[in-house]
C-alpha cells in the first residue's frame, strides 16, 4: 500500500509539472505548429524572439500566434504583444514575453517565417491584415536599424509556450478530432492539386462548410466548388464576395458558413494553383494554416441522416467528350440521333471581349450551326477571369451532328499562361444525355468519313497547293445549294471554288464580295446560298495557294474547318 501511494504521489507531481512547447529553426516560407491542452482555466507564458528584416523589395517576418482548436479563432497573436511598445525599443530582432489567460481546452501554437510585400497588416477583431506595411515597419524598425536577412539568424527566432496545466498533444490528433464526423475533408492541401469526392443526399440538407484558400477581387486561386452531378450545375463556389479575411496575407480567404442543398448526388472539388499553399507560403500564412482546404459537416444530427453514398448518375457518361484540348487544335466528333432528345452541354474555354477557345455544333447535312459557345452567355469558370464556361441544355431533332472545339496558340490544357480553371481537365466541350433512356439513341461517327446523302459534289478538308476537280450531271434544271469555305483578303480570294458548264463557261465563282466571315481569322470566308443550274454536266474546281488550309492554318481556323472546300447539295 505504501509503494502504491508513493507511485501515485510521484505521478501527480509529474502531471502538474510545468510543460512547454518550443517552435524554432525556421527559414523563410516555413511554418511550425504544435498542439497543447489545458486541463483547467490557466495563465500560460508565451515568450520568444520574432523579427522583421528587409530582403530586396520584400520583408521577412518571424512571428507566432495561438488558435483555439474548437473555434479555429485566434486567442493570442505576437503582434498584440508589440502594439504598445515604443518604436525605439523595436529592432530587427523583437523579443516578447507575455502572460495569456486561457480557458480549459485544446489549442494550437504556430510560428512562421514568411515574406510580405507590404500590402496588408492591420488588426481587425481576432485576425491580422496588412493594410499599410510601411507604417508597420517604421513602427518596428528605425530606418538605420533595418538589416538584410541572413540565414544564420533563423536559429535566433523562436516561440515558447509554457504553463503548469499545459500538456503537449499531437497536432494531427487535434485535427483528426476536429474533422471527425465530416462528410468531406481536404486539409493541408499543397500546390497544383485537384481534390474531389462525391456524396449523396437523400433529402434537403444543410451543410456546414469551413474552407481556407487564396484569391482576390478579380480571381480565385485555391478554392472550393460543389457540383450537382445530376445536372452538372455548380451549386456553391468559394469566392472573394462570400468569404472573410483568413489572417496573414490579404489574399488568404475563409468561408465559414452553411449551405442548403436539395436531394441529389454532389461532387466537392478543391483546387490549388502552383504557389502559396500548405506546401510553401510565398506570403504570410493564414491564421489556420493546417486547414488550408475544406471540411464539410452535416449541420445537425437530422441533416446527418440525409447523408448517403454517392451514386454516379448513369447520364454522367458523356456522349461526346472533346476535353483536355491543347494549343492550336481543332477537334471534332460526329453523333447520330435516332430520335429527338435533350442534350446537356458544358463548354469551357478562353475569352475576354471575344472567345478564342470555344466550341460549337453543326447539323452535318445542312452544315448549319445549331449551337455555339458565346461570350455573352458565358460565366466565370474559376481561376483567371478569361476562363469562361457555358452550361446549357438544348433539344436536338433526330439527325446527324458534328461537335467541334477550337483553340488558339496559348492558355489551354497543360500549358496555362494564367491561373487554370476549376475543372481544368474539362477544357473543351462535353455533351451528356439528360435522360438515361436516351443514351441508346446515340451513335458516333468520324466527321472525316461523313457523306451527305443529298450531296452532288463534296470537296472537303482541302490542303495547301491543291487543284481538285469533280463533275456532276443534272437531268433537269434545278436549284442547288452551294456551301463553300475558303480564304480571301483585300477583296480577292486565294482559296476558292468555281463551276464550269459543258462549254467551259464559268457559271459560278466564289468571290470576296459575295462571301461572309466564316469565323476565326478575318480572312476565312464562306458562301452559302442557292443558284439555278440548267440540265447538263458541270465541272467543279477547288484550288488553294501555299498557306492557310485544312490543318495547316497560319491564323485562327474557321468555325467549320472540315468545310474548307465546297459542297453542292440538291435542294
Amino acid at each position: 500500500m505504501k509503494t502504491l501511494l508513493s507511485i501515485t504521489i510521484i505521478f501527480c507531481a509529474i502531471a502538474t509539472q510545468a510543460q512547454s512547447i518550443v517552435l524554432d529553426g525556421l527559414y523563410p516560407e516555413e511554418l511550425a505548429g504544435s498542439g497543447f491542452r489545458l486541463t483547467s482555466n490557466s495563465t500560460i507564458k508565451v515568450e520568444g524572439s520574432g523579427a522583421v528584416f528587409y530582403e530586396d523589395w520584400k520583408a521577412i517576418i518571424y512571428y507566432g500566434w495561438i488558435i483555439d482548436s474548437k473555434t479555429r479563432e485566434v486567442v493570442w497573436h505576437q503582434f498584440d504583444a508589440m502594439k504598445d511598445r515604443n518604436s525605439e525599443d523595436l529592432n530587427g530582432q523583437i523579443d516578447f514575453k507575455v502572460n495569456v489567460n486561457l480557458d480549459a481546452g485544446n489549442y494550437e501554437a504556430y510560428f512562421a517565417a514568411a515574406y510580405s510585400n507590404g500590402n496588408d497588416w492591420n488588426r481587425s477583431g481576432n485576425t491580422w491584415a496588412v493594410r499599410n506595411f510601411d507604417d508597420v515597419v517604421k513602427r518596428l524598425l528605425n530606418a538605420h536599424e533595418r538589416r538584410r536577412f541572413r540565414g544564420s539568424y533563423s536559429d535566433d527566432f523562436f516561440m515558447k509556450v509554457s504553463g503548469d496545466n499545459l500538456s503537449k498533444i499531437d497536432l494531427e490528433a487535434l485535427l483528426d478530432e476536429k474533422i471527425s464526423g465530416s462528410v468531406i475533408s481536404f486539409n493541408k492541401v499543397r500546390d497544383d492539386k485537384t481534390m474531389k469526392k462525391g456524396f449523396g443526399l437523400s433529402g434537403e440538407t444543410k451543410l456546414k462548410i469551413y474552407a481556407v484558400g487564396e484569391g482576390d477581387r478579380d480571381e480565385t486561386f485555391d478554392y472550393l466548388r460543389i457540383y450537382n452531378m445530376d445536372t452538372r450545375e455548380s451549386v456553391f463556389e468559394m469566392d472573394y464576395d462570400n468569404t472573410d479575411f483568413a489572417g496573414g496575407a490579404k489574399k488568404n480567404l475563409k468561408f465559414d458558413g452553411t449551405v442548403t442543398l436539395a436531394k441529389g448526388n454532389y461532387m466537392a472539388s478543391y483546387v490549388t494553383d502552383d504557389s502559396h499553399s500548405y506546401e510553401k507560403w510565398n506570403a504570410l500564412p493564414p491564421d489556420d494554416p493546417y486547414f488550408w482546404g475544406t471540411t464539410i459537416w452535416p449541420a445537425s444530427e437530422r441533416d446527418r441522416r440525409n447523408i448517403v453514398e454517392y451514386e454516379e448518375p448513369k447520364t454522367a457518361t458523356p456522349i461526346v467528350d472533346l476535353t483536355r484540348v491543347r494549343d492550336d487544335q481543332v477537334v471534332s466528333q460526329g453523333i447520330s440521333l435516332s430520335s429527338a432528345m435533350d442534350v446537356r452541354i458544358l463548354c469551357i474555354g478562353e475569352g475576354d471581349d471575344s472567345l478564342v477557345d470555344y466550341g460549337w455544333i453543326i447539323n452535318a447535312n445542312t452544315r448549319e450551326k445549331v449551337w455555339k459557345m458565346r461570350e455573352s452567355r458565358s460565366e466565370h469558370a474559376g481561376g483567371a477571369r478569361k476562363n469562361r464556361q457555358v452550361s446549357d441544355v438544348i433539344s436536338l431533332p433526330a439527325g446527324d451532328y458534328i461537335v467541334y472545339y477550337s483553340t488558339d496558340g496559348s492558355h489551354s490544357y497543360g500549358d496555362w499562361n494564367d491561373t487554370r480553371p476549376h475543372e481544368a481537365d474539362m477544357w473543351g466541350i462535353t455533351l451528356w444525355a439528360t435522360n438515361e433512356s436516351d443514351m441508346r439513341k446515340v451513335s458516333s461517327f468520324d466527321p472525316s468519313d461523313f457523306r451527305n446523302k443529298n450531296a452532288l459534289v463534296e470537296i472537303l478538308m482541302v490542303r495547301d497547293d491543291e487543284y481538285i476537280r469533280e463533275t456532276f450531271t443534272l437531268d433537269e434544271g434545278t436549284d442547288v445549294r452551294i456551301q463553300a469555305v475558303g480564304e480571301g483578303s483585300d477583296g480577292e480570294m486565294h482559296d476558292y471554288a468555281y463551276i464550269r458548264d459543258e462549254s467551259g463557261r464559268v457559271v459560278w465563282e466564289m468571290e470576296y464580295r459575295d462571301s461572309d466571315w466564316a469565323g476565326g481569322a478575318n480572312k476565312n470566308r464562306e458562301f452559302n446560298d442557292k443558284i439555278y443550274l440548267k440540265k447538263g454536266t458541270y465541272r467543279v474546281v477547288y484550288k488553294t495557294d501555299g498557306s492557310h488550309s485544312y490543318e495547316r492554318w497560319n491564323a485562327s481556323a474557321p468555325d467549320d474547318p472540315e468545310m474548307w472546300g465546297i459542297v453542292i447539295l440538291k435542294e
